[in-house]
């Protein structure tokens, strides 16, 4: 019996567009209803690549003026 099974892509292997990417802040590339564009927080999505590096922006600010990600424990303190 041959293998009926068909490859899955990754979500963003055929996207037009691609993760934006600012400091530690990144907004991710999806497709929403058969369109292309952004996902931002709080179940936002557009179209318009400007508005989504702006709240990647924003999001980096509100990242920075909270102290940051914390960094990773030390590989030999991990369990």
């Amino acid at each position: 019996m041959t293998n009926l099974r068909v490859p899955q892509l990754r979500m963003v292997e055929h996207l037009r567009c691609d993760d934006l990417c600012f400091g530690l802040a990144v907004v991710k590339a999806a497709k929403f209803r058969g369109e292309e564009g952004w996902t931002l927080p709080g179940c936002k999505f557009t179209r318009n690549r400007i508005e989504a590096f702006n709240v990647c922006k924003k999001m980096h600010a509100i990242i920075e003026t909270n102290g940051g990600l914390p960094k990773p424990p030390k590989r030999n303190q991990a369990a």
